[in-house]
Formats: structure tokens, sequence, C-alpha cells
């Protein structure tokens, strides 16, 4: 059952290589969508469901998010984030800036697709980890005309809750 729906989530993400081909607002390419699409099924079979991760995000944004957080996923949903160097000036006082990271790929293929708030990008440049697929840096370039668009986002040590990489 999970195969089925791995191979139905590749054959959806490779219509929308084609169409994102064939448009020319597009700001993704059929490379960059293959490598989306095989990410993603390799993030979606890892044999974890919990997880924690770090991430940083560097943009005109809340303080607290251009600092490395360290983030718990569990069943899918954010549920604890703590500083990794915790500065006293920018405490996290809330955990809805984050999320778990079947919401980073979301967000991509979302600025990929040209649509919606993505519109103001002119590129997303994507790293995926070899191992687990997951996206380990996410530069968001926004276009010239468009100020304050732009985000670079960094994730590492993605690690599972029980603590056993396979």
């Amino acid at each position: 059952r999970d195969v089925l729906r791995a191979m139905m989530t590749m054959m959806a993400l490779i219509s929308s290589a084609t169409l994102t081909a064939c448009d020319s607002s597009g700001i993704a390419g059929p490379g960059d969508v293959r490598q989306l699409a095989e990410a993603k099924l390799l993030w979606q079979s890892r044999s974890f469901t919990d997880y924690t991760y770090e991430i940083r995000t560097s943009c005109f944004c809340p303080p607290e998010l251009n600092q490395w957080t360290r983030v718990e996923v569990r069943n899918g949903a954010v549920v604890d984030v703590d500083a990794v160097d915790p500065d006293p000036t920018f405490p996290i006082t809330t955990i809805s800036w984050w999320q778990p990271i079947d919401t980073l790929f979301a967000d991509i293929e979302r600025a990929m697709s040209g649509s919606g708030f993505s519109s103001a990008y002119a590129r997303v440049d994507v790293t995926y980890d070899p191992r687990y697929g997951f996206p380990t840096s996410i530069e968001y370039v926004s276009k010239p005309t468009v100020a304050d668009a732009g985000a670079s986002i960094s994730v590492r040590n993605v690690v599972p809750l029980n603590g056993i990489l396979y």
C-alpha cells in the first residue's frame, strides 16, 4: 500500500513537471521537479515517523527564526521547539513558526509551480539529503522587482525519536 502511494505521488509530481516545463511562468525545470519527486519519495519511505531536526531560516522575519532551532515532530505535527544555542534576547515563545519536513516539501513544490505566494520568486534552489531525501538547503530567490521575498533555509541533524537510524 505504501509502495502504491509512493508511486502515485511520483506520477503526480512528474505530471506537475511536465506542466511546469510547458508553462513559461514556472520557475523550475523538469530536472528540478524530478529531483523534488525523488527526494520526496525517499523521505516518505523512511522507516520512522517521529523525529527531531534542526532548522535555521535566514530572512527578514522574526529573529527567533534566524537561529538554529531543534524541532520535534510526532504524528506529523510539531510538538516542541528549542533553540540549539539559546539567545535570551530572542526567546522562542511559540511553536507556530516551525513545521514538519513534509510541509517544507509542500512549500518547495508550491514555489516551483509558480503559484500563490511563490509568484515573487525568480528561482528556488534546493539541495537534498542523499540518505533520507529531506531538503538540507532551500534558497528562495526573489525577483529583482520584489523587495523582501527571499529566504534561505538550512536543515540538519534529522534524528528518529527512537534514536536508531536505519
